[in-house]
């Protein structure tokens, strides 16, 4: 019968493996075969070794990576951000090609747990749904546990790179900080997860 070894892969220098190893495969891959719902995983992961020291790529037609993002670093005021992405979902709405996305939708619930108003006639274009939070997390958030509610949500990460969290995760962990008011930490893990990187 077979059996595993354990292998401390620290010890081993190898704990960087199975991103090398992605890194081969995609990049034996040609960008333009990848389907749409893959690119945002494509291009992360692409990229595993440089992500740490890139800077951002804005793409003005998708939002949440639209140069919008500059909300986060405090680079906006509200009246501005307000215009703007009143401004953006006025183009969505004419735009029947373009569906917002769960990052769309992270970006957005963000902003408004900011208290930044966006126009009523583009609700129909988006919902929160505050349902995705876990119940116990939504109890400890209600119970005002902040510190429990985080080390939670450091359990739901565990030792995985934010990058490649999937984006209903994502999306849980990002409503979690909002209701938690935990803005700081909230706004380094969008400008970490959400915008392209060069």
């Amino acid at each position: 019968m077979f059996q595993f070894k354990k292998v401390d892969t620290k010890k081993e220098k190898i704990e960087d493996a199975f991103d090398e190893e992605l890194i081969r495969f995609l990049e034996k891959i040609n960008p333009t075969d990848v389907p749409d719902n893959l690119t945002s995983f494509y291009y992360t992961n692409i990229n595993i070794e440089k992500n740490i020291d890139q800077k951002i790529k804005f793409n003005n037609d998708i939002l949440h990576q639209s140069k919008l993002l500059n909300y986060f670093n405090g680079d906006y005021s509200k009246n501005k951000i307000e215009k703007d992405i009143n401004n953006f979902l006025k183009r969505v709405k004419k735009n029947k090609k373009y569906t917002l996305t769960v990052k769309d939708q992270i970006f957005l619930d963000s902003l408004r747990f900011d208290g930044i108003e966006i126009d009523k006639k583009y609700n129909d274009l988006f919902q929160s749904d505050i349902s995705t939070i876990p119940t116990d997390i939504q109890v400890m958030i209600n119970n005002d546990e902040k510190g429990a509610a985080l080390l939670r949500l450091a359990e739901v990460i565990g030792r995985d790179k934010l990058e490649r969290i999937d984006d209903d995760t994502m999306y849980f962990i990002i409503s979690t900080l909002n209701q938690l008011n935990i803005n700081i930490l909230r706004n380094k893990i969008l400008l970490k997860v959400l915008p392209l990187k060069v």
